[in-house]
């Protein structure tokens, strides 16, 4: 009986710029899709909100939460909330995004990964900026603390940023370890985007609804590009090599099964042969560790 073939550096070729982008290519129009239906929805939002509901409970709410906030400022706060919002601000994400970018590049297994983090920031910053030049919501009439680079308050880029930035992240450096830890890592993203949303309305910067508005605008984006985008993306690495398979992360229980195909029998994909499965990362069979 052939032994099953393990997923080694020598083994897997690297992956083209052509493989880099095919999750992409062929998800296309469910992200056009998603992202256009979400647009119209955000900027209805803020139309409301900037409309026919000037004088609701939602933007009197809003009103008597930044007035508050601004009653309550002291020369501590103020230092704690412009820290708080370096974490998405105009030139950190950049940065933080280049540098996650090149990591994923060089370390990540999942062909997508660069490509997703990209298009993660990229496509909420992009819904963002046609919301606030469509909507153009004034920011709330309160002294600002700190000085920001946008005029219009509706939705939060921020705190947008923050999720699909910090999450994207978090899902990548997650894929291999437990529900558990990634369930960790996604409460730390959701601190931070609430470290950030708290410290733009405490600044005079934004509303609440804005906030919630950018929040929701972050999670939605990152979930879809994470299931059309990501997922795909971990069988292409080597499925273009003809008999070996990108194995599928599945984690179990707190521990991870790399399923190997075997090298011989079977079609150009591998079909018709047997599969090893190795827990943790290591064949049964050869107690050898598995190349994610």
């Amino acid at each position: 009986m052939t032994e099953p073939a393990l997923l080694t550096r020598s083994s897997v070729r690297h992956p083209t710029w052509r493989d880099r982008f095919a999750p992409v290519v062929a998800a296309w129009r469910p992200l056009v899709a998603v992202a256009a239906v979400w647009l119209v929805v955000l900027v209805a939002a803020g139309l409301l909100l900037t409309g026919p509901l000037a004088d609701s409970g939602i933007v009197g709410t809003d009103l008597a939460i930044e007035r508050w906030l601004a009653e309550h400022r002291s020369s501590a706060l103020d230092a704690l909330a412009e820290a708080g919002t370096w974490f998405s601000e105009t030139f950190v994400v950049p940065v933080v995004l280049l540098v996650a970018i090149a990591v994923a590049w060089r370390k990540s297994t999942n062909v997508a990964a660069p490509v997703f983090l990209a298009l993660a920031v990229a496509g909420e910053k992009l819904m963002y900026f046609i919301a606030s030049v469509v909507v153009g919501r004034d920011r709330p009439p309160v002294p600002t603390v700190g000085t920001t680079y946008a005029t219009s308050s509706f939705p939060s880029g921020h705190v947008a940023s923050a999720i699909t930035l910090y999450g994207g992240i978090a899902l990548v450096v997650t894929a291999h370890r437990s529900h558990a830890a990634r369930r960790i890592a996604l409460a730390v993203v959701g601190l931070i985007a609430a470290t950030v949303a708290l410290c733009r309305m405490y600044s005079g910067f934004h509303y609440l609804s804005d906030c919630v508005a950018g929040a929701l605008t972050g999670a939605i984006w990152l979930t879809v590009t994470y299931r059309v985008v990501w997922v795909p993306g971990w069988i292409g690495a080597t499925r273009r090599s003809g008999r070996v398979r990108q194995p599928l992360p599945e984690v179990r229980d707190g521990h991870s099964e790399a399923v190997g195909v075997r090298s011989g029998g079977g079609g150009p994909d591998g079909a018709g042969g047997g599969a090893g499965l190795g827990n943790g990362g290591r064949s049964h069979t050869t107690g050898q560790r598995a190349y994610w």
